[in-house]
């Protein structure tokens, strides 16, 4: 259960990047006063492109440069499917009768962020930090079984913003890919987030400059989903009753009976391994698995708002739920001109 483990705290905490709230918004005539101070100002800066031209036909653009400062907690429902499993060098076997109940993730993130308004309508960003997790499994059939275990790794990611606002509605969509290592798993867990979202920026009417802007979206959540790997008996900490474990080895457990022989064989195996370590005797053995894990579903839905004090400082929060995740984020971000 180990692998199940890490592989869905992985599911969680990988994607955790976040999209740049503002962008380029072409300003109403009744901020004229406003809309015409910008053009007088000119943009004698190197971002973002065109930011000149964007000026002048009234669009009020972000400072280019920000750095921002992540914190992230939230939980996610996952599907575990197509397991299989095989020990020492005997190849894998379907375990297809092993029913799994509700299994979910805790995660806590800090992360922070560097990103570029490379055009009036266009931010590019990269993130890393660190990130925690807390895994819950539980089996329902054939026999019960639950456990946690909890984990700890760092997240590097990639990502892209298209942004735009008119009038004060504002359209955001990030897409992005990220790359999340824990202690215990080799490589990488890697994802894809796609993230629209729809809002509306309130300027302050004695300080244009200053605004909250207020959105909902959604969120596609697109995770590698086939997974092998290997794990030893000795680093697996199941609760599992001595009894049934005795009942399986004598083959008088109904569910057992009505297995292949392949399923039976290595049912009985690991039982005598788990019975064998209970009674304290050495009986180690490498457990190989396949299986496959997703989200229980793909999308969630996010409202989140944004409060700008100027173009240097903004303050977000965003909540995450419905499609079995639930999320809270709280930022801070200082922006620049280059």
């Amino acid at each position: 259960m180990k692998s199940i483990y890490i592989l869905i705290a992985g599911l969680l905490c990988s994607g955790q990047l976040l999209a740049q709230a503002g962008a380029g918004m072409k300003i109403g005539p009744s901020d004229q006063a406003y809309k015409d101070s910008l053009r007088r100002a000119g943009y004698p800066y190197r971002f973002p492109i065109w930011g000149a031209k964007a000026v002048q036909k009234g669009i009020n653009l972000q400072y280019p440069v920000g750095a921002m400062l992540n914190l992230q907690g939230g939980s996610q429902l996952v599907n575990i499917t197509d397991l299989q499993v095989g020990f020492n060098d005997n190849p894998m076997v379907p375990m297809d009768f092993v029913k799994f109940g509700e299994v979910k993730a805790d995660m806590q993130s800090a992360t922070a962020r560097l990103d570029l308004w490379v055009l009036p309508f266009l931010d590019v960003y990269a993130i890393g930090g660190a990130v925690r997790a807390k895994t819950h499994v539980n089996v329902v059939e054939p026999f019960n079984f639950s456990g946690e275990a909890d984990f700890k790794g760092t997240t590097f990611g990639l990502g892209t913003t298209v942004a735009g606002g008119y009038h004060g509605l504002i359209t955001i969509t990030d897409i992005n890919h990220t790359w999340t290592r824990l202690d215990n798993i080799e490589g990488s867990i890697k994802t894809w987030m796609i993230t629209p979202r729809l809002g509306y920026n309130f300027l302050f009417k004695n300080k244009p400059n200053r605004s909250i802007a207020v959105w909902v979206g959604a969120t596609a959540f697109l995770i590698d989903r086939g997974t092998d790997g290997t794990v030893n008996l000795s680093d697996l900490s199941p609760t599992v009753d001595k009894d049934q474990l005795e009942k399986i080895i004598a083959e008088t457990e109904q569910w057992y009976q009505a297995l292949s022989r392949p399923q039976q064989k290595v049912v009985k195996e690991l039982a005598q391994a788990l019975l064998n370590r209970i009674n304290g005797l050495p009986d180690d053995i490498t457990i190989h698995y396949h299986l496959k894990k997703e989200p229980t579903s793909q999308w969630s839905m996010i409202a989140g708002a944004q409060y700008q004090f100027n173009h240097r400082w903004q303050v977000r929060t965003e909540v995450g739920f419905l499609g079995g995740r639930k999320s809270l984020l709280i930022s801070g971000n200082y922006r620049w001109r280059w």
